[in-house]
């Protein structure tokens, strides 16, 4: 061979060597692309189809649907009289304010018994007790309140019973404008005690001179025509023109 075949093969061999190399190394690059490639593709394809957080929603308790109940609201209570024991002495019920009427002007003044079996205490305590029973009772009959608007004991103590805000409920037709005073017994069954007429007498003058009552205006629940009673009972019923005559 002669220098020159060996040189061209030197140089063939190079040149083709170099080659093979170099292809090797773009084969393995590509091979390392295509993996990174493939990894990055995988990382791209897991987070698009990765769970995405949910929407938050508004509190539904702000948009509810469901009426607005209004629960009616009592005014103030009026100042009691002087002399006059509060009805928180002797109880924690509250009117149903929405059963009940606004009272008027008055106009007249009735006389009660409670028509109960008859009563004799003359502690407080028992008094405050009757006076409960009653007003349970109304309520019982779906009234808002106790009915009438005072109660006299027998020991002659006076006790707020529904509020002069409101009419009462003692009358049947004939509540507007009227005040109610019940003097707790049974008297048909028994007398009012001395006591009890003596603050009977000067509740109504209080009462009469507050709101300009006359005598002719103050009855006994009977002496209506529409009331068909025996209501306050013969024992107080008997007394009624003597009172209308103190007080006039």
């Amino acid at each position: 061979m002669t220098n020159l075949d060996s040189n061209l093969k030197s140089v063939s061999g190079t040149q083709e060597s170099a080659p093979t190399v170099g292809r090797r190394n773009i084969l393995m690059l590509g091979l390392g692309l295509f993996a990174g490639y493939v990894a990055a593709g995988c990382t791209t394809t897991s987070s698009k189809t990765a769970r995405m957080p949910g929407p938050v929603w508004p509190d539904q308790s702000l948009f509810s649907t469901k009426p607005t109940v209004l629960t009616p609201v009592l005014p103030p209570p009026t100042p009691t009289l002087i002399g006059v024991i509060p009805r928180s002495a002797w109880t924690k019920g509250t009117p149903d304010a929405s059963n009940i009427d606004p009272m008027l002007p008055v106009k007249c003044i009735t006389i009660h018994h409670d028509g109960m079996s008859p009563f004799t205490a003359t502690d407080f305590s028992s008094c405050a007790s009757r006076i409960e029973l009653i007003r349970n009772g109304h309520r019982g009959k779906g009234w808002a309140d106790i009915g009438y608007h005072f109660v006299i004991d027998r020991s002659g103590r006076v006790w707020e019973g529904r509020d002069m805000r409101y009419q009462g409920a003692h009358v049947k037709d004939q509540n507007e404008g009227n005040l109610g005073i019940l003097c707790v017994g049974n008297f048909d069954q028994q007398t009012p005690s001395m006591a009890q007429l003596a603050a009977l007498d000067r509740h109504l003058r209080v009462c009469m001179l507050k709101y300009k009552v006359k005598s002719r205006q103050v009855l006994s629940h009977q002496e209506w025509a529409s009331a068909h009673t025996a209501c306050p009972g013969r024992n107080l019923q008997s007394k009624m023109d003597g009172i209308r005559r103190a007080v006039a």
